[in-house]
């Protein structure tokens, strides 16, 4: 057998033992126009009512908050209550940081274009 028909297997066997599904659920946080636009407001304010979210994605608040529950169920964003305002946050400084890593990426790739 060829050295890589032996690695290609070894290489199958240890994707097959992954587990990619919460990478996939990053990839559905990023595929959307809004929760990108969240992202960048966050990221950019730190943290923000769903009222002035919406404003931002010219999008209903009932909208925004759909997206916003999205991404708090998935660990992306977390919320307080002050009254009846709702405030969301990003949830964590990693997710900080990726957003951070992704704006930049798609910053130097739009210049390559």
């Amino acid at each position: 057998m060829s050295r890589l028909i032996l690695q290609s297997a070894g290489i199958k066997n240890k994707l097959d033992q992954k587990d990619f599904s919460n990478l996939l659920v990053l990839g559905k946080c990023f595929s959307d126009f809004s929760r990108i636009k969240i992202f960048y407001a966050l990221e950019t304010y730190k943290e923000m009512c769903v009222c002035d979210l919406a404003e931002i994605l010219t999008a209903s608040v009932a909208t925004t908050s759909h997206h916003l529950r999205f991404l708090k169920k998935h660990g992306m964003a977390k919320s307080r209550q002050d009254g009846k305002v709702v405030y969301y946050s990003l949830a964590n400084e990693d997710i900080l940081s990726a957003i951070r890593v992704f704006l930049k990426l798609s910053e130097n790739l739009s210049m390559k274009s």
